[in-house]
């Protein structure tokens, strides 16, 4: 079984022209029993939570809206915020800023 993997920001299944994008051709063996669809996913799923992608670009590439593929981060049990410890730092910052400025 092989398949090609590439993204889009309008991918349809099937063929479509691709710039901007590195396609790869994998082989998986049949026993495995996944298909073009869950081999994007799972791509899109693994390099999602390693934050090599941001949420918009993992969807794209599992060929999925960024709902569904937030409700597939979900069902994994994969957190959709995927924030360092300095970000979450610099964000709880900014949110007791604004919770200090409301008060006043």
């Amino acid at each position: 079984m092989m398949f090609l993997i590439g993204s889009t920001h309008t991918f349809t299944w099937g063929t479509t022209v691709m710039s901007g994008v590195k396609v790869l051709k994998i082989s998986i063996p049949e026993h495995i029993g996944i298909d073009e669809y869950e081999a994007r996913l799972l791509l899109a799923v693994e390099l999602y939570r390693e934050a090599r992608l941001t949420l918009k670009q993992a969807a794209e590439v599992a060929g999925l809206c960024v709902e569904d593929f937030m409700k597939e981060l979900s069902r994994r049990k994969i957190s959709i915020i995927n924030l360092d410890e300095e970000e979450l730092k610099e964000d709880l910052k900014i949110a007791k800023h604004i919770a200090e400025e409301s008060k006043s």
